[in-house]
Formats: structure tokens, sequence, C-alpha cells
């Protein structure tokens, strides 16, 4: 261990500076008591909403931009089936033209007279020896439908009537 501390010779104070009072007191003056230790002090209010509303633009700006990313992808998506549904529908479009062509061959085949004429020869048709006409007299005009005229039948009735 160390060994105590020696006690120094006094020393004279010098002349040219004062004596000191002795006060009355004989005891030193009290320290004053440390503030009790607490959290730092909060900042002010103004800080606190700027704090606020800077982390509400940010929640809110990031839900709008990742919004924005999510309706642009599902758009995306979209327009990629209605591509897809576009080309079949392209495809079947020429399939059917392609059918309608060859339709249309097969009724201009089997509609053509010398084909119809020897369908009829091989079924027992023939063509008539003579064509008659009828002539049906011409019939009076008759009055429009609903009119008040309902006494008088007109027409071939009132002729075939006494």
């Amino acid at each position: 261990m160390s060994q105590p501390a020696r006690a120094l010779p006094a020393r004279p104070i010098p002349a040219h500076l004062p004596t000191p009072v002795p006060s009355r007191r004989a005891r030193p003056a009290p320290r004053p008591a440390p503030p009790p230790r607490t959290a730092p002090p909060r900042p002010s209010t103004a800080v606190n909403r700027a704090r606020r509303s800077r982390s509400g633009f940010l929640i809110l700006s990031s839900v709008l931009v990742g919004s924005m990313v999510l309706g642009l992808v599902a758009l995306n998506a979209l327009l990629a089936q209605s591509s897809f549904r576009v080309d079949d529908l392209e495809e079947r479009v020429g399939i059917l033209t392609q059918e309608n062509l060859e339709l249309t061959r097969q009724q201009a085949a089997l509609s053509a007279p010398g084909r119809i004429a020897a369908w009829a020869r091989s079924h027992g048709m023939r063509l008539p020896d003579e064509i008659r006409f009828l002539h049906v007299p011409a019939a009076r005009t008759a009055a429009p439908a609903g009119s008040a005229d309902h006494d008088q039948p007109t027409g071939w009735l009132s002729e075939a009537l006494p």
C-alpha cells in the first residue's frame, strides 16, 4: 500500500495580497443539489408537428405510389390477356372465312341449272309440253282497312253476294 500523504510546510502570505476576512460561518456553503435526472427535454410542439406531417406524408406517398404500381401491373396483365384474345379471334376469323368460301362454292355447284335438270330427270320428272298462264280479272280497289263504310262489301265479295 501507499504511504500517507505528508504535510507541507506553511507558506507565508505575500504582503501585496489582501488578507482574507474570516467569515462568520465556520462551515463552507452547502452545494446546491443537482437537479433530478429525467428524460431529455421534449422538443417543442412545432417540431413534433413537423415530424408527424413528414411521416404522414411519407406514408401517404408510399401508399399512393404502391397502389399506382399495382394498378399499372394489373393494367399490363389485362392488356396481355386482350392481346391473346385478339390473336385467337383473328385466327378464328381466318378459319371461318375459308369455311365460308368453301360453302359458297358448294352452293354455286348445287344451284347450277344443269345439275338441277339432271337430278329432276333421274327422279322421273319432265318438262311440260305446253305452258299455260292463268289471268285473274282485275279486282276493284277495296276501301282501306278500318274505313267507316262497313255496310257494302267490296272487291270480289261484292260480285259474289246478291
